[in-house]
């Protein structure tokens, strides 16, 4: 008897184990995936689209059970479209099972950013304001701010004069396939112009904004991007910056490799209530989300708490032997350099207290 109360007691406690990890800061995360190419080219059913949403964040926050719920959507379709459609089903659902009745805490990747920014300004339209509370939005590489790829691949499928062989090889280096005209899907959203027009009204929801300026598809993809990038996303989106611009940085007085110094190209203002916390130098558009190391991290905006969640990372200050006598801002995590660790991961630990 003794000996099947201690199983009881085991099974408890490592159930409340498995619970106490669906939580960030203590609030259920709801995840919301961003561009898929394959969406494009394949149109898969709506049947297949949670299952290839949850594949997105496999590496690692839809392990351990770090997330509640994921959320899915085409990249076929349009923000205010059949995307609009497929999340406001969800989160309906979300409200009525009140996951969120408490408050959530959403992280997403690149169009995620943008997905979410329209369904937050939507939820009083849709009936859902009173159910679901959004804490803060953890945006790792947005592309809220819309990619000049966009803008490419749009003028590769309409077979404009401007387009060249170089830029026909990257977006089929990106996408994996040549676009057609009219088919798509979300990428005239990412367009800049159009993504930096759609539910940007101010929003009392934190944006906490986390981004690379790593290489990624060989680097065949940075010479369309405007300024520095993850190779998919510009800084002017991922750091939130008010204008379009050619970057270097999220902030005048840090460069992307940690040095403190002036930064001329440097946006001239932030989104309201977005926050650039940190940036990855070697950190590429997947490494935010997945398990790659070696990049150093440095941080933007450090120190202070939002709706409940403190943004509290350790960081170490001082002169490399390539700097110059310029003094380095590095984070440290687990008492060694954040490189020996992936971007989210250090994030999550972090924001987990």
């Amino acid at each position: 008897m003794r000996t099947i109360k201690r199983l009881c007691v085991f099974t408890i406690l490592l159930a409340m184990a498995s619970l106490s990890q669906a939580k960030l800061a203590g609030k259920n995360v709801v995840l919301v995936h961003g561009f898929r190419a394959s969406d494009i080219e394949n149109r898969p059913s709506d049947s297949s689209l949670q299952s290839l949403a949850n594949s997105y964040w496999s590496e690692y926050w839809n392990q351990s059970g770090r997330a509640e719920k994921v959320l899915y959507w085409s990249s076929a379709e349009r923000v205010t479209g059949g995307i609009k459609d497929d999340i406001r089903r969800q989160l309906t659902g979300i409200a009525n099972a009140g996951t969120c009745a408490n408050g959530c805490v959403f992280v997403t990747h690149s169009t995620g950013d943008l997905v979410t920014r329209y369904a937050i300004r939507n939820l009083g339209a849709w009936g859902l304001s009173s159910k679901i509370k959004v804490l803060a939005v953890l945006d790792f590489a947005g592309a809220g701010g819309g990619t000049e790829l966009a803008d490419v691949a749009v003028g590769v499928s309409e077979g404009e004069g401007w387009v060249n062989s170089a830029q026909r090889s990257a977006i089929r280096t990106f996408l994996g396939f040549d676009p057609q005209r009219g088919q798509l899907g979300v990428l005239y959203d990412l367009q800049p112009s159009r993504a930096r027009n759609l539910a940007t009204a101010n929003s009392g929801v934190p944006r906490m904004r986390f981004v690379g300026t790593g290489w990624q598809y060989a680097g065949a993809t940075k010479p369309f991007l405007s300024g520095m990038d993850d190779s998919v996303v510009p800084l002017h989106s991922a750091c939130g910056a008010t204008t379009a611009g050619a970057y270097d940085t999220c902030d005048r007085n840090v460069a992307n490799n940690g040095e403190l110094k002036t930064v001329s190209k440097s946006p001239a203002g932030i989104w309201y209530n977005h926050f650039p916390v940190i940036m990855g130098e070697k950190t590429n558009h997947s490494g935010v989300i997945n398990n790659d190391t070696g990049s150093e991290f440095t941080t933007v905006k450090n120190n202070f708490s939002r709706n409940g969640i403190t943004v509290d990372f350790q960081t170490k200050t001082e002169s490399k032997w390539w700097s110059w006598g310029t003094k380095v801002r590095w984070v440290r995590f687990n008492g060694q350099w954040g490189s020996r660790y992936n971007l989210s991961r250090v994030v999550y630990e972090t924001l987990n207290n």
